[in-house]
């Protein structure tokens, strides 16, 4: 009870506004299996393809910094809290229609790609925008270590029964996977629009927008857009290959929704206390260490049998890939500190800018995978991809490091 009351208590050291946006952030993590993991999977239920599941992911990188600009320009006429809702709303649009509608071409995917992109820009614009205007620099790593925890034991529990209840409705003959999504879909628009409505109703103060991109380029700024591009090539496959690899080698929903769990729970323990103990000068030997551990994963997972490999590089490359962000997502927030020189006003066209160098990172990754599977194999591509990115980022963020860019 002593350890409950003493994290209650710093808890409790945030101010209100920032708990606010704890609360926000946990209810859209009840929706959040269903719009990055198993809407991954439906899409490989449905294809069994991954170029369909990756077009799927290429149209949401391309599309997600344009809602990131469009957002700003309505940022001008409409309060920040109606944007975060509405983002909320239209991210779900693209799941909903897969799953009720589904298609047949990798253009189709694509399409709603474009549409979940949309939402996301438009949600996860407000959504760091509010996160750096509500944290100050000494409590990020607390902030964004309890909104991992709490994200990650909410996925324990939603990602480990949605899993085993959509194959337990095809081994029962019950009810259909599909009609499983079909619920799960329902569910998860109820509770966006709870977690819009928590902001909705809470009084955060709008970024005064006067221009959207950087005129005045700085040395320091164009590093945190080498950081930025640097990150999305590694996060870009991240987002669905480890789950076509465990059902393409490994098994259904269920066998992904127990591996993702059990990753998950790993998550929960590093990362609180990472968040609780770490300094900032421990970011650079954790992240190296933890990307050179992922490497090391990507060539077992080359190396090694079936199904040994997909176990080592899902298990422990999930949990390693964690620390891209709780080490780098602080460092880049306090250079945006000085960047602006504490003005709140400059802050949007910081995080705009961050997003289109990130996201033009992701869509690289995706291709490479393209490439690599045009002139190979899906199942190459499969292997090989995360190596190949993987040296790919730790050469890049050597030579970061070495400028002193972080």
């Amino acid at each position: 009870m002593k350890i409950i009351s003493r994290e209650w208590g710093h808890y409790k050291t945030l101010s209100e506004k920032t708990r606010l946006l704890v609360s926000s952030f946990a209810l859209r993590s009840i929706a959040h299996p269903l719009l990055t993991l198993f809407i991954n999977s439906f899409i490989w239920r449905s294809t069994s393809s991954l170029p369909s599941v990756a077009m799927y992911n290429l149209g949401f990188f391309i599309i997600l910094p344009i809602g990131f600009y469009v957002n700003g320009l309505l940022l001008k006429r409409v309060k920040i809290t109606k944007l975060y809702f509405v983002g909320s709303i239209i991210s779900t649009i693209s799941t909903i229609a897969i799953i009720f509608f589904s298609g047949s071409r990798s253009w189709h995917f694509l399409v709603y790609g474009f549409v979940y992109g949309f939402g996301s820009g438009l949600y996860w614009a407000n959504r760091n925008f509010l996160s750096f205007q509500e944290t100050k620099s000494k409590e990020r790593n607390y902030f964004f270590s309890i909104t991992s925890v709490i994200g990650s034991l909410i996925a324990i529990v939603v990602t480990f029964f949605m899993g085993w209840l959509i194959v337990l409705g095809e081994d029962s003959s019950f009810y259909t996977p599909t009609m499983a999504y079909w619920v799960f879909g329902i569910l998860a628009a109820a509770v966006l629009i709870a977690s819009g409505v928590i902001v909705l109703k809470t009084d955060y103060k709008s970024p005064a927008i006067n221009h959207l991109f950087k005129r005045h380029i700085t040395p320091k700024w164009n590093g945190i857009r080498l950081v930025s591009f640097t990150m999305g090539l590694l996060e870009g496959i991240a987002f669905f290959l480890p789950t076509v690899l465990i059902l393409f080698y490994l098994g259904k929903e269920g066998v992904l929704g127990t591996i993702n769990t059990i990753v998950t729970l790993f998550i929960v323990a590093i990362t609180y206390l990472y968040g609780r103990m770490s300094k900032q000068d421990h970011r650079k030997p954790i992240y190296f260490m933890a990307l050179i551990l992922y490497i090391i994963c990507s060539v077992l997972l080359i190396l090694l049998d079936n199904p040994l490999n997909i176990l080592i590089f899902v298990l422990l490359g999930g949990i390693i890939a964690i620390f891209q962000w709780i080490t780098i997502e602080p460092a880049i927030l306090d250079v945006m500190d000085e960047e602006t020189n504490k003005k709140v006003d400059n802050r949007y066209t910081f995080i705009l800018d961050q997003e289109v160098f990130l996201n033009f990172g992701r869509i690289i990754s995706v291709l490479i995978l393209f490439f690599i599977i045009k002139i190979t194999s899906e199942q190459t591509g499969l292997l090989y991809t995360p190596l190949i990115l993987g040296i790919s980022q730790l050469i890049l963020m050597s030579f970061i490091w070495k400028k002193k860019i972080l």
